[in-house]
């Protein structure tokens, strides 16, 4: 790298003008690499307060001042804060890596290589085991050990009364409407239910709290639409909430879900039949589960069209023995596993001693049974993606023996879920 650039992290807490404007420039940066407005005054505070709390690390890349034109807003931004992964056995401390830009001036310099290389060899030191995004270009993250891990469906459905559940809940709960500036604490509290059950479920930014409230973080205003429903459970518990707002598109009503968490299969299907009982409205979009039970749970499945299913977060595993014991397996049997990682955060050979849905991982000198990169052990993380299309595509080596005893350690239930944006 040239003596032109200077790599420095953000000091959020530094309230001096000359941080301050470094700060601002570096929010700059951000919004116009994803194409946002210019910040305003509230969106810079409410930003800034939001990820004090998630204790996020900025880091940026500035030009020399002795460059023409150069100023406070950096031609490269990366950020990360840690929150926990559901891994299906247990939660993970997971590094959440976000506000990922660099200038379209500044492209091919190896500037993201060098952010990115060096924040995985500093979470690989501090202990972090996993490390997660969500990327807006697919071709650019498996070279640094990242895989595709979940998936989002984007669905539309017919809410008319083509609309009928097989069996309407029927528990003794309720849905109620509640006052998005007080519902904060109940939504809170049924994210954490969700999210102690949910395999694939990541832990929530700080930002959420204000969206929720009704702040339009892409439009930077107040949100006056969007409306937020909340299912009580027979004892008396939040076990669900729902964030939508109607629209009109082409003359036809809409209910575009915007957030919808649940801990209960009971909850689940108990909002949906709300959604469908919205006056005005003939169809309710949402991002779902991939394998989501309302399609079982309907009368005519086909009400339910899936649009799109885009990828939604990417997992690399630094910590193979950490990763490994937190997520489940579904027999009794040893298997040798060889990770190969370009990076060597990973790379090892690996004994899987599983039973009872948990597995013993240790590093071994044993003849590898099973081998396949780092990148690809992502992508079968969360269970998303099992290991025959894997190997049927190349990713997987193995002898049909071998495989069939992997596949059967590590094909199972629950499938995954993400619902956090990041």
């Amino acid at each position: 790298m040239t003596d032109d650039f200077s790599f420095a992290t953000l000091d959020l807490d530094d309230e001096s003008h000359e941080n301050t404007a470094r700060v601002n420039g570096w929010l700059d940066a951000v919004t116009r690499g994803f194409h946002q407005g210019h910040a305003t005054d509230e969106f810079r505070e409410k930003w800034l307060a939001a990820v004090r709390l998630d204790g996020a690390t900025s880091r940026g890349v500035w030009e020399s001042p002795e460059l023409p034109l150069s100023t406070e807003v950096p031609v490269a931004t990366f950020g990360h804060f840690v929150k926990t992964l559901n891994a299906g056995a247990a939660h993970l401390p997971a590094r959440m890596i976000t506000d990922v830009t660099v200038a379209p001036t500044h492209r091919r310099r190896g500037l993201m290589r060098r952010l990115m290389t060096e924040n995985l060899e500093d979470a690989a030191s501090t202990g972090i085991p996993v490390v997660v995004l969500t990327a807006s270009e697919g071709a650019i993250y498996q070279r640094f050990g990242f895989g595709p891990a979940t998936r989002e469906a984007q669905v539309r459905v017919d809410s008319t009364s083509r609309f009928q559940l097989r069996q309407v809940p029927d528990d003794g709960g309720r849905v109620a409407m509640v006052d998005a500036s007080v519902a904060w604490p109940t939504l809170s509290a049924v994210f954490e239910k969700h999210h102690l059950v949910t395999r694939g479920s990541l832990g929530r930014p700080t930002y959420y709290e204000a969206w929720l409230k009704g702040y339009d973080w892409q439009a930077q205003s107040e949100d006056r639409r969007q409306r937020i429903a909340v299912r009580f459970g027979p004892d008396g518990e939040a076990d669900g909430f729902v964030a939508y707002a109607q629209k009109r598109t082409e003359g036809t009503g809409e209910i575009e879900v915007r957030d919808m968490v649940t801990s209960s299969p009971a909850a689940h299907l108990a909002l949906w039949q709300f959604l469908a009982d919205i006056d005005l409205a003939d169809v309710v979009t949402v991002s779902a589960p991939v394998v989501d039970p309302l399609t079982h749970a309907l009368v005519d499945h086909r009400v339910r069209r899936v649009t799109a299913m885009p990828d939604h977060l990417w997992v690399r595993i630094l910590d193979v023995q950490a990763a490994l014991e937190a997520r489940p397996w579904f027999g009794t049997d040893r298997i040798v596993l060889r990770v190969v990682d370009g990076l060597g955060h990973a790379d090892g050979t690996f004994s899987i001693d599983a039973s009872d849905g948990r597995a013993a991982v240790t590093s071994t000198t044993d003849a590898p049974d099973v081998t396949l990169d780092v990148e690809t052990l992502g992508t079968l993380y969360l269970g998303d993606v099992t290991v025959d299309p894997l190997a049927k595509g190349g990713r997987i080596t193995a002898t049909g023996e071998a495989l069939r005893r992997f596949a059967a350690l590590a094909d199972g239930s629950p499938s995954p879920h993400c619902n956090t944006h990041f």
